[in-house]
């Protein structure tokens, strides 16, 4: 062996010294013994692997990917010596790599989309047809009384969801809810999820004190309540105590099986929690494990803790960090404890995301969580503890203070291959994409933001920023590692509806393409649900392309996207999804009983 003159003698001899187990924690985990090969035989199978980019059969065992040929001929080399059984029912069919939602809640999704709801867009359902939206302020009002009358109980609160500011032009009052009810407490769940309204009689019967300083909490010009709690912390002051029942085990279980199937029925193979503990820190990690550790789930999760939740559950930065860690030791391939959660601003549809100079046109400032002077020192102790950083930042504002942040935590203590995320990027200049690029940062993007809302915010702060949002052919053209995502029920948990969006950009009306230079082409937009969605969460080691010791997950459909017209991919029919080399027909999925 030729020894390096440079190194001294000493270091040399104590590393030649030491036992070989010293480095045993190095090498890859035994697998089990191959005792039986799957093959699956497809018409088209797209690997999202550059390198070997097409295939036509694909060998799994043990829930992995053992290999993959043009032909069976191709695979001989493993099912001469090992039992085989060869699975034709994709021969007509295409496969890719497992869909991947970046940025869902399991709960809280499912919780508010089985509401009684007054969306103005359809809200898409795990059984049967989607809700339908209501087309203005009169049918919403009119289905909040009809929710009211169906509600026998007297005293129990009414919980209604959907009301939609931008579709309404306004938020509700306290004076709007008295008119559904002026006895039972009737409380109004925004369409984004971040604003409460409550009636008279809910304030009553919580005894909501007049002068609760929370921010966002409104005021009318006498100083009274006015039933407006906007914001996630006002929001959660009224809002919290009613859903707790929600939070028992067999309802629980209930809703995310119910997103589950949702997810399901549109090629979904893993997906997120991307605010776990917002309601209990104790009961939801327990709650994901019972589901998605259960080897009859068809899905897999990525489960991102809550820091506000966690720091203030466990009172303080240190506990919390040893409480996530353990989370983190207890990883599956079904269930990971990932990284960790942050805010800057507050909403994008409910109007109080911080756009930025010019501002809002009627003057409003959108709203801060999390105020700017006091996020780095929030994120620091967890970028120093080696955590993925994951921030909800929506507007221009917001992605300044989230990048001078990045900035800041990369100054005084770097770290490579960080992954640090900006969650939705509604808004985002071109400097600031290039410095999203240069600090080594991905976007996990809400996509649909352009067909919610692109034809309807050009009231709110201009046509031009209005038909800009969801940057991401900005943030692709630049090299910015880039995912989209439904954030549910704030879009439809749809890939393949995204991947339309992504080409067409096209608004509520379809009538033309808002923002032309921010589409996508049709491989761009694959690779955000499959290999790009995968690196932006940390897992692309496991899953997101069809690749030999990866995960056997597989998304089927019916027909190729690279054979239809960009338009018409978001009606391309899901067969159905492989789980970890389980298939799972999209047809088997039923409302359980």
């Amino acid at each position: 062996m030729k020894i390096n003159a440079c190194i001294p003698f000493a270091i040399i001899a104590f590393i030649t010294s030491l036992p070989l187990t010293a480095f045993a924690h190095e090498e890859v985990a035994a697998q089990p013994a191959c005792k039986e090969i799957v093959v699956f035989t497809a018409k088209k199978i797209h690997t999202m692997n550059p390198g070997r980019p097409m295939a036509k059969a694909v060998a799994t065992c043990n829930g992995r990917i053992v290999a993959l040929g043009d032909s069976l001929e191709a695979l001989k080399d493993w099912t001469t010596k090992i039992p085989t059984t060869f699975d034709k029912r994709f021969d007509a069919k295409v496969i890719y790599p497992g869909f991947i939602d970046a940025h869902q809640h399991p709960l809280l999704g499912a919780m508010t989309a089985t509401l009684p709801a007054i969306a103005a867009l359809n809200t898409a359902q795990a059984y049967g047809p989607d809700i339908q939206g209501v087309k203005s302020e009169a049918e919403a009002f009119d289905r909040m009384r009809q929710y009211e009358a169906a509600e026998k109980d007297p005293d129990k609160p009414v919980l209604i969801w959907g009301w939609d500011v931008p579709a309404m032009g306004r938020h509700l009052t306290r004076e709007d809810l008295d008119k559904i009810s002026s006895t039972r407490p009737v409380l109004v769940w925004d369409a984004s999820q971040h604003h409460g309204y409550v009636n008279s009689a809910l304030i009553a019967q919580r005894k909501i004190p007049k002068d609760l300083a929370i921010v966002g909490v409104g005021r009318n010009v006498a100083g009274e309540l006015n039933g407006q709690f906007l914001g996630v912390p006002a929001a959660s002051y009224v809002l919290l105590p009613i859903l707790a029942s929600k939070l028992q085990p067999a309802e629980a279980m209930r809703l995310m099986r119910w997103l589950v199937d949702l997810n399901r029925r549109n090629g979904i193979t893993t997906t997120t929690d991307h605010s776990m503990g917002i309601f209990s820190t104790d009961a939801e990690p327990a709650l994901l494990s019972a589901m998605f550790n259960n080897p009859k789930t068809p899905q897999r999760m990525v489960a991102i803790a809550d820091m506000r939740s966690f720091v203030a559950k466990h009172g303080s930065t240190e506990k919390a960090l040893e409480v996530v860690r353990a989370l983190q030791k207890k990883n599956t391939d079904r269930l990971m404890f990932r990284g960790i959660k942050f805010f800057t601003d507050d909403s994008f549809n409910g109007l109080t995301f911080k756009p930025g100079a010019p501002g809002y046109i009627d003057g409003t400032a959108g709203q801060w969580i999390t105020p700017p002077e006091k996020l780095l020192a929030a994120i620091e102790p967890w970028w120093r503890d080696g955590q993925q950083i994951f921030v909800h930042s929506i507007g221009a504002e917001a992605q300044d203070v989230t990048i001078a942040t990045l900035r800041e935590l990369q100054n005084k203590s770097p770290r490579a291959d960080h992954r640090f995320t900006f969650e939705h990027v509604g808004m985002a200049r071109y400097d600031q994409i290039r410095a999203m690029k240069a600090l080594g940062a991905n976007a996990n993007v809400n996509l649909y933001y352009i067909w919610l809302r692109g034809e309807s915010y050009a009231k709110s702060f201009g046509s031009d920023r209005a038909e800009d949002l969801s940057p991401v052919g900005s943030l692709v053209r630049e090299g910015v590692p880039t995912t989209f995502h439904s954030d549910y029920p704030v879009a439809p948990p749809k890939p393949l509806l995204g991947i339309t969006l992504g080409m067409t950009r096209t608004g509520q009306s379809g009538a033309k393409t808002l923002g032309v230079n921010q589409t996508l082409t049709l491989s761009q937009a694959l690779r955000m649900v499959t290999v790009d969605a995968a690196y932006v969460l940390g897992i692309d080691d496991k899953v997101g392309s069809i690749e030999p010791g990866k995960l056997a997950d597989f998304t089927v459909l019916d027909k190729d996207p690279h054979d239809v017209k960009p338009a018409e991919i978001k009606n391309i029919h899901v067969w159905g999804t492989v789980v970890g080399g389980q298939v799972y027909p999209s047809s088997d999925i039923a409302k359980p009983q």
